[in-house]
């Protein structure tokens, strides 16, 4: 898996190096493109085998990495579903134990919930004051209307 991964990266870097290589030789006047030569050619020549062996190793290389990774990731699905129901001892060995320490709260929880308990006790506090206001005033309608 490794290997073509490393393949796939190794062609990708190769066609860029080529493409890099043949930009720096038209822009430093290099190459030369003569006008009567893009007219229609009889045959194939090297640079058009070429393209096309390059275009068709980057698509066999990309599908072949995308096969692996597909493989790989069915896999390990396939075969961690298995062992979670199939042999749960061995599913027990590897889980991840729980922290002896799990009181030890780090500096950002600890901040995260004293906001949220401060926030808690500003929105309960709002709320007591609307309620007495709402309270006064009805009091007040109450007094208007008596006198």
């Amino acid at each position: 898996m490794i290997i073509v991964i490393i393949i796939f990266f190794i062609a990708i870097f190769g066609a860029f190096g080529m493409l890099l290589f043949r930009a720096w030789e038209i822009r430093t006047s290099r190459l030369v493109i003569e006008e009567k030569t893009q007219t229609i050619r009889k045959g194939l020549s090297f640079r058009d085998i070429e393209k096309i062996i390059l275009f068709t190793i980057k698509h066999a290389v990309q599908g072949i990495v995308l096969f692996f990774v597909k493989v790989w990731f069915l896999l390990i699905t396939k075969v961690k579903f298995w062992i979670q129901n199939k042999l749960p001892k061995v599913n027990r060995f590897f889980e991840k134990k729980p922290s002896a320490d799990s009181r030890k709260i780090s500096f950002v929880e600890r901040a995260v919930m004293e906001s949220k308990i401060k926030i808690k006790k500003v929105k309960e506090r709002i709320i007591k004051e609307h309620e007495e206001k709402a309270e006064e005033i009805k009091e007040e309608n109450e007094v208007d209307k008596i006198l």
